[in-house]
């Protein structure tokens, strides 16, 4: 309903850059709570399957190979992740809380302060539903559940990559530990089966995540730009703002590039076992080496965003490049001396006031 609202002010105030980021704030949390509550349907189906892989390597001799602490990881990276978002979500509202604060006492508002922050914060709403201190809780609900998405999309794909890369981790280190070493054909069709099985869960996941994977990447970049953008336009003028900024900016690029690292580790461990494989002596060289090279040489095993690119450390270049090169044209088209920091927070209220008076001189006229 508030999207609804946001499309309407945008219409009576006009598109710029700045309104086009509240729309895709919101168009982004709305479609990735629409896929999760999809995926929760499929959900105990998927995880079925997945345990019957995991029973697999729980076994022997994949026990031999558990080095790695997929619960501690887990945590690990969940815990990091979403207490990073909630000192960027915190560190914001604080700095709303200061500017309010800031246009109340510099425009002589005759209003209460939670109303200033009501209509700084929230324009369209302030346009269509007048303030009531009751709401506060609801507006509050819903910053967060428009805060949060971003993070969690991000940590719930750097967790299901994790649960899938240690199983990788786990075929790999057992194709290491006979390098170089004859082995006979029944050994290698068992690891090749047992990748064929891995690589069909990788394709039922990807099914699910595809999607989930395009957006929040299309999103980490437009949001990092975005950011990118304002900090040549202005910040503010106190360190509150200066630091809510830069933490946001900075927690963005992190998240994003743990995401994009961890989710290639799939891929790593793939590219790892083909190197196992080509040093297979050429006496142990069988009809079941030659199908496992062929089908590692064919299939690209990796999670897609959609079919339109694969999470692999090539594509950490590509971002980074890119960003580089936006950056770039943003520095060279916006003249540095020309920016100025907002200090008169009442010039929206000027504005007001001249197209009031306009209104009268035409209706006497």
């Amino acid at each position: 309903m508030e999207f609804g609202v946001v499309i309407y002010y945008i219409w009576q105030t006009g598109v710029n850059f700045h309104t086009s980021g509240t729309v895709s704030l919101f168009f982004v949390c709305i479609w990735e709570h629409i896929i999760f509550w999809r995926l929760a349907l499929k959900w105990p189906k998927l995880m079925r399957q997945w345990r019957q892989v995991e029973e697999l390597f729980l076994q022997v001799p994949y026990q031999l190979y558990v080095t790695f602490n997929m619960k501690f990881w887990i945590w690990f990276w969940y815990l990091l992740i979403m207490f990073g978002g909630s000192c960027e979500h915190v560190l914001l509202v604080f700095n709303s809380f200061q500017k309010s604060d800031l246009e109340r006492r510099q425009c002589n508002l005759n209003v209460s302060y939670w109303e200033t922050l009501y209509g700084r914060e929230r324009p369209h709403l302030s346009m269509v539903i007048p303030f009531q201190y009751w709401t506060l809780p609801i507006y509050e609900w819903l910053n967060l559940t428009l805060a949060y998405p971003r993070s969690f999309t991000d940590v719930f794909i750097i967790i299901i990559s994790i649960g899938l890369a240690a199983r990788f981790r786990q075929l790999h280190l057992r194709m290491k530990a006979v390098q170089g070493k004859p082995m006979p054909a029944i050994f290698w069709l068992e690891t090749r089966e047992h990748y064929l099985v891995l690589r069909k869960l990788l394709r039922l996941v990807n099914n699910e995540l595809s999607a989930l994977i395009l957006l929040a990447s299309a999103n980490n970049m437009y949001f990092i730009c975005f950011h990118l953008f304002n900090s040549f336009v202005n910040i503010g003028v106190d360190w509150v703002a200066e630091m809510a900024f830069w933490f946001s900016l900075l927690y963005n690029i992190v998240r994003t590039l743990l995401t994009l690292y961890l989710a290639s580790l799939v891929n790593e461990y793939t590219k790892k076992i083909v190197s196992c494989l080509r040093d297979v002596p050429s006496r142990s060289w069988c009809v079941e080496t030659q199908r496992f090279s062929q089908q590692l040489s064919v299939d690209v095993t990796a999670f897609t965003a959609a079919g339109f690119f694969s999470l692999t450390r090539g594509l950490i270049l590509g971002m980074a490049g890119t960003v580089v090169t936006y950056q770039l044209m943003v520095t060279d088209v916006i003249n540095e001396g020309s920016i100025k920091q907002v200090t008169d927070y009442c010039e929206k209220y000027e504005h007001i006031e001249d197209n009031f008076d306009l209104y009268n001189e035409q209706s006497v006229e």
